[in-house]
């Protein structure tokens, strides 16, 4: 009763004319307090499993350029390098990667067991890892489409060393082939290429889940005779003369090979605006990039950090993976990848995969307009 006899014996001293203004003041800070509140509540950071590469590096300059906090969310890009397993949140200073050109190289079978084990709430797998995670029942939802290559300029070829010269299928016959280290989408690629040429796979020597750096290393040093390679590794090999394209990924359509991202489905359920928010980012950078010159999406930022920051490029007639707006997640391109991974033995029988995709948050994000 006390502190209440303090508090009524100093308003009665306050003017009558100022209590308008005393309750104003009052109104706003506690509208602040309430504010502060919610903020403080909102989910945060959202934690995404990541791999970066072409088909995901468009993500990563949403996610260095400050447009997810422009829709006020907070994000980090989980993440752990070559032959560490230790994870860490990717930093934005992207010179970072030009000191370990090996960061950022979880597989996708890896993103999605952190994303699994809610050590994080979302990842960015491949569609075979997407896939082969659905097979095995990981309560997930694919939102959106993230990067993946074109049709008629493919960023993925089948490549020999210089002084292997194959004229014809049969030539091909005997050598020792390689993947790289990745979901079994790059093992299957090349598989479904030796099938494409009439090529049984006793009549060569396969080599799977071979480091990026050690792929490379094992073509200019003679111990691989070629394999199926992403267009960034195979430009040094062929501009110095170590290798030459033989056939870019045209045997099967080029567009199955792309990257998603994906969220927990309790996740997506309890926390709907989060998510939107993040899908809207994206889709804002995409259309930022999509408006930009030719000259400016094809600014070179240097051999290491090409990666992450080039936009576009073109090597014989090929092409890094592009993003498309719409980013919608299509069933039938993964149902073409689910036959492909059936065919080889990744996957014991087909399912349906539609429970595993909702495309709802981009197509609201598409009729509001704002993005």
């Amino acid at each position: 009763m006390e502190y209440r006899k303090k508090i009524f014996s100093v308003l009665r001293k306050i003017p009558l004319k100022y209590y308008g203004l005393i309750s104003i003041t009052l109104l706003v800070i506690g509208s602040g307090i309430l504010w502060f509140s919610y903020k403080k509540n909102e989910y945060s950071p959202v934690k995404i499993a990541y791999f970066l590469g072409g088909r995901t590096s468009l993500l990563y300059r949403t996610y260095i350029n400050n447009y997810f906090e422009e829709e006020n969310i907070s994000v980090e890009l989980i993440t752990h390098s070559l032959r560490d397993t230790n994870y860490y949140v990717l930093s934005k200073d992207y010179n970072a990667i030009k000191k370990n050109p090996m960061i950022a190289k979880a597989t996708g079978i890896e993103l999605l067991e952190e994303m699994k084990n809610k050590r994080t709430d979302g990842s960015t797998p491949g569609e075979s890892s997407f896939i082969v995670g659905a097979h095995q029942g990981i309560p997930m939802v694919a939102v959106a489409e993230l990067g993946h290559d074109l049709k008629d300029k493919s960023g993925h070829p089948i490549i020999f060393r210089t002084g292997v010269n194959i004229e014809k299928p049969d030539d091909i016959k005997g050598k020792i082939l390689i993947s790289r280290r990745a979901g079994p989408g790059d093992s299957v690629f090349l598989k479904e290429f030796l099938r494409s040429e009439g090529i049984k796979e006793d009549e060569v020597t396969i080599k799977e889940q071979v480091d990026d750096n050690h792929q490379e290393m094992q073509i200019a040093n003679g111990k691989a005779d070629g394999g199926y390679f992403h267009l960034v590794q195979i430009e040094n090999l062929v501009n110095n003369g170590q290798a030459y394209i033989y056939r870019p990924l045209n045997w099967v359509n080029p567009e199955i090979s792309q990257a998603l991202l994906v969220f927990r489905k309790d996740f997506v359920r309890e926390h709907p605006k989060e998510v939107k928010r993040i899908v809207r980012a994206y889709m804002k950078r995409i259309q930022y990039e999509h408006s930009l010159s030719k000259e400016e999406r094809e600014k070179d930022y240097g051999k290491s950090l090409n990666v992450p920051l080039q936009m576009e490029k073109e090597f014989y007639g090929m092409s890094i993976p592009q993003y498309d707006m719409l980013p919608t997640v299509s069933l039938d391109l993964l149902n073409e990848m689910q036959e492909l991974l059936f065919r080889h033995g990744e996957i014991d029988k087909k399912i349906d995969l539609s429970p595993f995709i909702d495309n709802s948050f981009v197509e609201e994000i598409y009729r509001e307009g704002n993005y």
